[in-house]
């Protein structure tokens, strides 16, 4: 049994869309789109030579890569960056209670109701109050306010 060219480029291109997900930068995902249209050539010129073929996909996946991801990106991922950014403003400057001591760089603070994980350059005693100075995914940055 002979496994039909347009099946295999469809497959491969499936793999390589869902692969995408496993390695994000929109980079996999533009040759998971050229396996697909080499699909589509294939169904239309089914006696197209395999040298032609893995010529075509290339030249299609790297020239979309090239003149589409910057778009795309811009117009996926750029709202991200921002609400990062604009995120940090709600934090830095900010006032914050130690809960729990921070000694030997870690302890926790009480900001906005809720426990966070804190690192200090300095021991901060309990109760003090501390100025939020920069955020690390979920742990804050502080210092004791003098």
């Amino acid at each position: 049994m002979e496994i039909s060219p347009v099946l295999i480029w469809f497959l491969i291109g499936l793999g390589m869309m869902l692969l995408e997900f496993a390695i994000p930068g929109l980079i996999v995902i533009f040759f998971g789109a050229g396996a697909w249209i080499q699909a589509i050539l294939v169904a239309i010129f089914p006696a197209m030579p395999l040298w032609v073929q893995l010529m075509l996909f290339t030249i299609i996946s790297i020239a979309s890569l090239l003149l589409l991801r910057r778009q795309l990106k811009k117009h996926f991922f750029s709202n991200q960056e921002n609400a990062e950014s604009e995120g940090l403003d709600d934090y830095i400057g900010k006032m914050a209670k130690v809960e729990k001591a921070i000694l030997g760089g870690e302890g926790k603070v009480i900001f906005r109701g809720t426990s966070w994980d804190a690192f200090a350059d300095e021991d901060i005693p309990e109760g003090s109050t501390v100025r939020i100075i920069d955020k690390d995914s979920i742990r804050l940055k502080v210092e004791l306010i003098k």
